[in-house]
């Protein structure tokens, strides 16, 4: 799995576990708080009912009328006791069926008492009146709140899904932009590196053998002529390689000199590049702004690269504003080369014994990239290749 889908999924799965956790605990304390507010009301109903059951006497007819109303108007009720404390001990038995010990000794000590019982909430105080002592206990079904609790969390489990889609595709997003991005390029460096040791280890330890054959014995002047001109050969080798990655290192890290930016006709740059084998066809020229030995640089690759592998068949090159079309009809490249080309050092299957670093092609396109145009390639092993460059108004 690559590094961006695995960041990508990790990021997912903490930030959807943290929206989990977040919706469940919103979700016990709005369950919680509708509970007490649904208390609130259930104790407003008890009083309601306590105020119409002992104050008729004492309200005159407007007053009594307005209690009863608001009793009326309040949340319905399934039980409603009024247990006289006179006889302590009677009133405790009745108590006991909804109310334990402890519950019994605060409501006694004059506290409010919010109680379940069963399906049931229930509120019990006492309630002090002219004719007596009572204890109000009043229950009631709450439907309200398991309809409430069944929407919220039905609310909470959609905004989940929805939520951890979002989240799941803006980390896809950002992995697909940012992070396979990186890992792709730290997956190239470090080919780069690899292949770049092994293609300067190649020639190191030729001269090293060449070196060690020439200190065990005693040669003719020739033969230590021959072992210098191989040694000089390799390190030719070594130079050149040398100085195609430098020249790569810079197309693909280096800033674009603006100094050295200027106006030119494309085909004065793509002309001295066409010599034997090679025929230039100018349909329709214009210019470009560029740096001239960069672009040189460039096209001196792609069209190279084409005499290389076009098996002696002629080369030709186009210039039809906007592109810069560089045609052959050797060897192609295999379908399952053509996605890695451009990358250092990757040499085509067939290449066989044709000489090559493989760093053009990917100098080529690094170069191109900078100056603002791109690159595109078709190829067939039985019609050859063709290299589009289309540069930018």
């Amino acid at each position: 799995m690559k590094i961006g889908n695995k960041i990508s999924l990790v990021y997912s799965m903490i930030t959807i576990g943290l929206v989990v956790i977040t919706a469940l605990i919103f979700f016990f304390v709005t369950s919680g708080l509708t509970q007490s507010i649904y208390y609130s009301y259930l104790e407003e109903k008890a009083h309601a009912l306590a105020e119409e059951k002992f104050s008729e006497d004492e309200l005159d007819a407007v007053k009594y009328r307005n209690v009863v109303i608001r009793r009326q108007n309040s949340i319905p009720t399934s039980k409603e006791m009024f247990v006289n404390l006179a006889d302590r001990n009677a009133a405790v038995k009745q108590l006991m069926q909804y109310l334990d010990k402890d519950e019994i000794e605060r409501l006694f000590a004059n506290q409010t008492i919010r109680f379940e019982e069963r399906q049931e909430v229930g509120v019990a105080f006492v309630y002090y009146d002219n004719t007596g002592t009572f204890a109000v206990l009043v229950l009631s079904r709450n439907p309200f709140i398991d309809d409430i609790n069944r929407m919220l969390f039905v609310g909470l489990i959609a905004l989940v899904v929805l939520s951890s889609g979002v989240l799941y595709l803006i980390s896809r997003l950002y992995a697909w932009r940012v992070l396979n991005r990186i890992d792709m390029d730290y997956q190239a460096e470090k080919m780069f590196v690899n292949n770049a040791s092994h293609e300067i280890n190649n020639p190191l330890t030729a001269i090293q053998g060449e070196c060690e054959v020439a200190l065990m014995m005693e040669h003719k002047p020739a033969e230590y002529r021959d072992i210098l001109e191989r040694i000089s050969k390799e390190t030719n080798r070594i130079i050149t390689i040398m100085r195609e990655l430098l020249q790569f290192a810079h197309a693909k890290d280096g800033m674009v000199d603006k100094s050295k930016i200027q106006q030119m006709a494309l085909s004065s740059i793509v002309k001295p590049e066409c010599k034997v084998n090679v025929t230039l066809r100018v349909v329709n020229d214009f210019n470009v702004s560029a740096d001239a030995e960069l672009l040189r640089i460039a096209i001196h690759n792609l069209v190279s690269n084409a005499v290389k592998y076009s098996g002696g068949n002629p080369v030709t090159v186009t210039i039809n504003r906007p592109r810069l079309t560089i045609e052959d009809h050797g060897i192609g490249i295999p379908e399952n080369d053509l996605a890695h080309i451009f990358q250092p050092f990757y040499r085509a299957s067939n290449v066989g014994s044709v000489s090559g670093k493989g760093v053009g092609l990917a100098l080529a396109k690094s170069i191109l990239q900078r100056l603002g145009a791109t690159i595109n390639v078709t190829s067939s092993i039985k019609t050859g290749t063709t290299f589009c460059v289309t540069f930018t108004a």
